[in-house]
């Protein structure tokens, strides 16, 4: 059955995410959805994590991802849609974390939300790498054909981990990649809903007299209808 979020707990999801660090807050989004503690959930790879935070953007706006993107040639903002049946079927065909044989044995794992904040914290693209390096693959000095044969060994096992949707500008039609953050996009729709909530919240209170609990304890159509009525009376 889908996961839904009432506004309580809408609003109460977005206080505790507010005050985590950007690279915390995956964590917290999927928590909320599958109850588990977050100290497992940081030990899982990141698009297993994220099927997770998936779930939580189908409770709050339904099955699709509806983004913007930047075109790289003109700036123009370009509209893209990604389904989220289509992104979870990609997690539930990932592949195993088999060694790569190339120059060699080189044992690896995916990397998950604990290697993303010790990466974090190292300063700079170049030192974030290392850090990675060292945490998920045996072995410091590997040739550039082992690091690449792992980059593409750790997408195959971990397709949700790096989400690409080609894109087309519609002002240029410049054809480019844009590179989903699925936790920052979900956190970004959690937070304009419970600032919409908040305001609605403000107006209720203000012409009503009532308590937040007494607002967000009404169904969503029935706020909206209240919310209308102020309006019409404010007119």
């Amino acid at each position: 059955m889908p996961m839904t979020l009432s506004a309580a707990a809408t609003l109460d999801l977005w206080q505790s995410a507010e005050e985590l660090a950007e690279v915390e807050r995956p964590l917290a989004l999927a928590a909320a959805v599958a109850g588990e503690p977050i100290q497992e959930l940081a030990q899982l790879p990141l698009g297993q994590r994220d099927a997770r935070v998936l779930e939580l953007h189908a409770a709050l706006a339904g099955q699709t991802l509806e983004a913007t993107a930047p075109c790289p040639a003109c700036g123009e903002a370009a509209e893209f849609a990604v389904g989220v049946d289509g992104l979870l079927a990609r997690e539930r065909v990932r592949a195993t974390s088999e060694p790569v044989e190339i120059g060699g044995v080189v044992t690896w794992r995916p990397p998950n939300s604990l290697d993303v904040a010790a990466a974090a914290a190292a300063g700079g693209q170049a030192a974030a790498e290392r850090v990675l390096l060292s945490r998920c693959v045996a072995g410091d000095k590997l040739t550039a054909a082992q690091r690449g044969a792992v980059a593409a060994a750790m997408a195959d096992s971990d397709p949700l981990a790096e989400i690409l949707v080609d894109v087309t500008c519609p002002a240029c039609e410049t054809r480019f990649v844009a590179d989903l953050d699925l936790g920052g996009f979900v956190w970004a729709e959690l937070r304009a809903q419970a600032l919409r909530l908040l305001r609605g919240v403000d107006t209720l209170a203000r012409a009503y007299g009532w308590t937040e609990a007494e607002v967000l304890a009404l169904d969503e159509r029935r706020r909206i209808a209240y919310l209308e009525l102020v309006r019409e009376g404010a007119q």
